[in-house]
């Protein structure tokens, strides 16, 4: 009787302690540190928003007076050929400028009447809407950026501004 007592006290102290780390193991993620990324990564991202309406300004006049200073010092150029690349060049910053105001104007930050595992899952996907939004800014910048130093038109530190580094 002895044993069996000992083995039923084993038993529960075991269910117990195993109940208990399993309750106390609870890592769901707070929706909120998840919100917080996609807020702070929106922010950096307006920043290179900043940066591609300076680069379609400096190709815009590029564009219409810059092209003719450059042939009369260089007359080998090709600006029609030029033209057309600034014009590429230029429907690619407003692109990605137009689905970042679609992703804001799409997003919302209030999750009331979610609980928090759907309110996780949507901000993870937000992160990764604006991961891409991230994305195609770099591009087009070193694109842009590449471009307009072609003629002289960048300082080389301001490809760096827009490097966020790790996300």
């Amino acid at each position: 009787m002895r044993n069996l007592f000992k083995t039923y006290a084993a038993s529960g102290i075991m269910v117990a302690l195993c109940l208990t780390m399993f309750l106390g193991c609870n890592n769901e993620t707070d929706y909120k540190v998840i919100r917080q990324e996609v807020v702070d990564l929106h922010n950096k991202v307006m920043e290179d928003g900043e940066i591609a309406s300076k680069n379609r300004l400096m190709l815009d006049t590029l564009s219409r007076i810059g092209l003719k200073a450059f042939k009369d010092t260089q007359p080998g150029i090709d600006t029609i050929t030029e033209q057309k690349n600034i014009a590429i060049l230029i429907g690619k910053l407003d692109q990605v400028d137009q689905d970042m105001m679609k992703w804001m104007q799409e997003f919302e930050p209030d999750v009331e009447g979610k609980g928090n595992a759907e309110a996780v899952k949507y901000f993870e996907g937000e992160r990764i809407k604006i991961k891409k939004l991230d994305s195609q800014y770099k591009q087009i910048l070193n694109e842009s950026d590449v471009y307009l130093k072609k003629f002289n038109l960048i300082p080389s530190s301001h490809s760096m501004e827009h490097d966020h580094g790790k996300h």
